[in-house]
């Protein structure tokens, strides 16, 4: 450590530091909050949405994230822990779920969702429920078309 420091002048200069990190502290507050008002505004639009494809009893699936629902939207999925985040329709909110045993399930705040930096997820999976469905369609198409291959075949050796 330099003893030629002037103490002063690295009080003034700690000041400022303190200033810029309360000041870009209070920026990211904000810009949170931010994306909890757009999260929840997007869940109450879709909200009848979801509650539809709840009803067919069809299962709810990620455009990024290969792991299948049956509770609601999949709105990410935490690595370390290995839990998918769901908002469960039933409860009306999310809840982490551990993959390894599905019914350990725990609250899982939207603001702690925000946070811990799933918002991109929740609203990629939220908007995927547009297009949810057709991919079930072409997914049937492509296995209704290997079916009739498989039957084809046999079919050409029992002739």
């Amino acid at each position: 450590m330099d003893l030629n420091i002037n103490v002063e002048d690295l009080l003034q200069k700690l000041e400022q530091q303190y200033k810029e990190h309360e000041t870009t502290s209070r920026e990211i507050e904000d810009l949170l909050d931010e994306q909890l008002g757009l999260l929840k505004s997007m869940l109450e639009k879709l909200k009848p949405i979801y509650s539809w494809y709840f009803k067919k009893g069809l299962v709810f699936t990620h455009p990024t994230i290969k792991i299948r629902s049956p509770l609601g939207p999949i709105l990410g999925y935490d690595r370390k822990e290995n839990e998918v985040i769901v908002f469960n329709i039933q409860k009306n909110h999310p809840e982490k779920v551990y993959l390894h045993d599905n019914k350990v399930r725990k609250f899982y705040s939207l603001y702690e969702l925000v946070r811990d930096g799933f918002f991109s997820d929740a609203v990629n999976g939220l908007q995927y429920l547009g297009k949810m469905l057709k991919n079930y369609v072409n997914e049937n198409n492509e296995y209704i078309k290997e079916l009739k291959a498989q039957i084809e075949e046999i079919n050409l050796m029992n002739k």
